[in-house]
């Protein structure tokens, strides 16, 4: 089986160039909530990001590329389409038909249910058997929308390749908590807190 490349590392001089561009701003409670849309606004650093997983993944033995409501959707169709692979939708409960919905998960800010948690679902089409699948979101903070997503895919049997994401907020312990509940599940994130210094600007 291919392994992934190793020509991108987190923080990187390509991470660093990307990070430039994603403002932080305090939002849900959370005093440091990274921004994404500061990267789709700007057409070389979101083109430069898609590239970089891409080149990334490109080796890789992978059956599909799954991406996590919301954020996940803007950047797993173009990877998708680069690998020529299938993108599926992972999205919050009740937004699909004809769906398998998984348990009740927790992330850094207050979810949508009653209980101030999450569900995800996944149509019951999107997975063929012993399907295997890369995960794509955006950030990964606490890891509880992750673990719900990779519980979820290991439901209806498919196997997780890896974990994708452009941010990893190291300081939280998201990719621990992945990895004590799935040992066999890395996590890659291209940029950490360590870079983000750009604040936003609030009018």
């Amino acid at each position: 089986m291919s392994t992934v490349a190793n020509d991108y590392t987190q923080d990187g001089p390509e991470a660093v160039q990307i990070a430039s561009v994603i403002p932080y701003y305090p939002f849900h409670g959370v005093p440091r909530f990274y921004d994404i849309s500061g990267m789709t606004q700007n057409p070389a650093a979101f083109q430069l990001c898609i590239d970089i997983f891409v080149k990334r993944y490109a080796g890789l033995a992978v059956d599909a590329i799954a991406g996590l409501d919301a954020r996940g959707f803007v950047l797993g169709p173009p990877i998708a389409l680069a690998l020529k692979l299938p993108f599926i939708m992972i999205r919050k409960k009740g937004k699909l038909p004809n769906a398998v919905t998984g348990e009740e998960y927790r992330k850094e800010y207050e979810g949508a249910n009653s209980n101030g948690g999450d569900e995800l679902c996944i149509s019951r089409t999107a997975i063929k058997d012993g399907a295997r699948v890369l995960v794509i979101d955006d950030l990964v903070a606490t890891g509880g929308t992750l673990i719900a997503a990779v519980d979820l895919l290991k439901a209806v049997n498919a196997t997780v390749v890896e974990c994708a994401c452009i941010v990893e907020l190291k300081g939280l312990g998201g990719y621990q908590k992945l990895q004590a509940k799935h040992p066999g599940v890395n996590v890659w994130g291209l940029i950490s807190e360590d870079v983000l210094n750009l604040e936003g600007t609030i009018n």
